[in-house]
């Protein structure tokens, strides 16, 4: 039991809290402060859609684990995984593969249909990446952070919102940012053969990766800047701008992560065991939680 619920990776459903990102950006359209009796039935909506892709990607994950499982022998981490050390074998994998998948889209389907169609392109993605996208350079890392943008996008159709440019701008550059960050991280700690733990890394040089990760980087903080500007949803005298240092706090929090700690080829284990860049995320959404309640 203890394997399954591993394989599951329950490490990595923080990344399907970006569900109720756009509920924060939603004041004065999809709720208001005058009228907060709006509020629980779109937090129960998002925390409805959070579980559903909590089962279908964790369906991607074994997926992907069966494909990778020859390969993951040879990752000095990735061999302790269940499949690939063989704790978990190849009919029971298949079987989460297929309940996790068909509940996580049958759940998806109550919550809406716009919500199950952009599920689809996900599932379309990621099954696309197991089977061989991984391999492709720079169309790899643009497949995974898909996943965040899509994310995000379920999150806004879920409460009958729709997505603005902003939302796929700056979700976008900042989901390039983490998985470039963390391509950096594999290149920097793998040893003297980086292909045998994943192929495309013969492809990521150090030099080329470092300039990837500075323009994504460069982006990420400059389309979080137009948007906090010029957004139509939020306030008109610019208070959003209060968020912007801590923004670029977290942003170098995480570069400075990538270059020293053991854990940078694991975003998630870096946001959650890293007080500094935990509290960064606490502070920015204290921050716009307050400017967008004070200004609604």
């Amino acid at each position: 039991m203890a394997d399954a619920i591993r394989l599951l990776r329950p490490l990595q459903w923080v990344k399907n809290g970006l569900v109720f990102l756009p509920f924060l950006f939603a004041v004065d359209i999809a709720w208001s402060v005058g009228n907060l009796w709006d509020i629980p039935p779109l937090l129960g909506r998002l925390a409805i859609l959070f579980l559903a892709f909590c089962a279908l990607s964790s369906g991607v994950y074994v997926f992907n684990d069966l494909m990778d499982r020859n390969a993951d022998r040879a990752h000095p981490r990735k061999r302790h995984r269940p499949i690939a050390s063989g704790r978990v074998g190849i009919p029971v994998a298949l079987a989460l593969v297929i309940l996790l998948t068909a509940g996580g889209l049958a759940v998806m389907w109550v919550v809406g249909f716009s919500v199950l169609l952009v599920s689809l392109i996900y599932l379309v993605i990621n099954v696309a990446y197991c089977l061989g996208g991984k391999n492709l350079v720079i169309l790899d890392v643009f497949a995974v952070a898909s996943g965040y943008v899509i994310r995000a996008v379920s999150g806004a159709l879920a409460i009958d919102v729709d997505p603005s440019p902003w939302l796929y701008t700056t979700t976008g550059a900042g989901a390039l940012f983490i998985v470039l960050g963390r391509r950096y991280a594999e290149v920097r700690l793998a040893s003297q053969d980086p292909s045998r733990q994943r192929p495309v890394l013969e492809r990521y040089s150090q030099p080329f990766i470092t300039q990837l990760l500075t323009i994504s980087a460069t982006a990420a903080l400059l389309s979080y800047t137009l948007y906090t500007i010029e957004a139509e949803n939020l306030p008109d005298n610019h208070t959003m701008l209060f968020t912007l240092p801590l923004v670029a706090l977290g942003l170098f929090r995480y570069l400075c992560l990538l270059n020293h700690s053991s854990d940078a080829e694991a975003p998630e284990q870096l946001m959650m065991r890293d007080l500094p860049l935990l509290a960064t995320v606490v502070a920015w959404l204290a921050v716009s939680a307050a400017v967008l309640l004070i200004n609604g």
